[in-house]
């Protein structure tokens, strides 16, 4: 049986960043870019104030106190995207709003809060500026011509928001995972449906289509079917046109389980059961060179997988480099029991608290309780041979920034 460490090299070296594409710059949030984004423009594009007030030559403002302002005639009034028409000379000033171009002569700004009315068409300055007080220079943040973003950039909202200063509509990113999911078994019923007697509603669907999305992935096909063989070959097929399948149930060794023997026959299977709790009867293989993660039925077992397998395989398809889920050290609020022998995973609720972390186990281990799942945020690692992890110990904790 596998260890966790040589399940996820097996998947790794099995998938790869997809191609990329044009995204329009909301729709690229959070992907990653495979061409430069370059300033098209100097950044700002022209020297503009940064405050309210008036813009002036410097040195006549030398000396200025409350008790002894400099008087300046007003010449103009400039607004954000105005384009100055006149220039100020020394003696004169000219109103100016935040973002608004720079008049010719001007080369400070004095704040609004550092002036006072003056005669009719003056104003009165009581605090001097120097030169470059207050104005924001062309190209101050970015020069035109450079580089303002690389390849490998993961596109959060700042990048987007600068590509969008530059003037960009698209960007060019990795193409984002579009994710099939199976769900199996004859037990399971679609919300909303009426609940048979010895039937369960099918939550596994709901849990993994978050899953995927929550991990910068698109859903497709979303099929449920029943424990019959050829239902299942037929639904993995309807799946073609997917870059990842997941399926849940059928990858233990009941008489009903089917998912395992299909993959078996339809593609090739990389590995099945890894030396992990919950989720040990997890298979991975390919199917017409697309990964296939055969799932446990149990939601917990499958949460688990999914974040311990699935999500590192939906990184490096995205372009990601950093694929491994993260992991902090954390003390442990209350302790947890443990039986040797399989790295145990529990649903956890941590917080960052101090310099540190602080981490509280769910007291469910059930695979098949929904509860333990309920605001938990990341997992804590139990190692194989330990009998348990005590109260304020020190442990390891996944604890992902987008949560669990």
């Amino acid at each position: 049986m596998l260890t966790l460490d040589e399940a996820q090299s097996i998947v790794l070296s099995n998938v790869s960043a997809l191609p990329a594409e044009p995204a329009g710059l909301v729709d690229a949030l959070g992907r990653v870019l495979t061409t430069p984004v370059t300033a098209q423009v100097p950044l700002p594009p022209f020297d503009n104030s940064a405050m309210d007030g008036y813009a002036v030559v410097a040195e006549d403002t030398r000396g200025a106190t409350p008790g002894s302002p400099r008087l300046l005639q007003i010449i103009d009034d400039i607004a954000a995207g105005v384009v100055p028409e006149r220039t100020v000379a020394p003696g004169t000033a000219a109103q100016i709003m935040t973002g608004a171009m720079m008049p010719p002569g001007a080369d400070a700004v004095v704040i609004v809060e550092h002036t006072r009315p003056g005669a009719p068409g003056a104003v009165e300055v009581f605090v001097p500026v120097k030169p470059g007080d207050n104005v924001r220079p062309a190209g101050e943040d970015i020069e035109r011509g450079q580089e303002a973003l690389s390849p490998g950039q993961v596109m959060g909202p700042g990048e987007l928001a600068l590509a969008a200063a530059l003037g960009y509509v698209t960007v060019d990113v990795v193409r984002r995972p579009r994710v099939a999911i199976v769900t199996t078994g004859s037990e399971l019923v679609e919300p909303g449906r009426e609940l048979r007697t010895g039937a369960i509603y099918n939550s596994n669907q709901t849990l993994l289509s978050c899953r995927v999305l929550a991990a910068g992935a698109a859903v497709g096909e979303r099929l449920h079917v029943e424990d019959d063989e050829r239902a299942v070959e037929d639904a993995l097929a309807r799946c073609a046109e997917a870059d990842m399948i997941l399926t849940t149930g059928g990858v233990s060794v009941g008489e009903y389980d089917f998912v395992k023997a299909a993959l078996e026959r339809l593609g090739e299977m990389k590995f099945w059961q890894v030396r992990i709790k919950p989720g040990k009867p997890v298979a991975f293989g390919t199917v017409n060179g697309r990964p296939l993660f055969g799932l446990p039925g149990n939601p917990v077992s499958a949460m688990v997988t999914f974040e311990l397998l699935v999500a590192p395989a939906l990184r490096k398809m995205s372009g990601r480099t950093q694929c491994l889920p993260p992991t902090v050290q954390a003390t442990l609020a209350s302790g947890v029991s443990h039986k040797p022998g399989r790295r145990e995973y529990r649903q956890a609720v941590t917080r960052s608290e101090g310099r540190g972390y602080v981490t509280d186990p769910s007291p469910k281990r059930g695979s098949a309780m929904l509860t333990s799942t309920v605001g938990a945020n990341s997992l804590v690692v139990i190692p194989e041979e330990s009998e348990g992890l005590k109260s304020g110990e020190q442990g390891t904790v996944i604890y992902p920034a987008n949560g669990m």
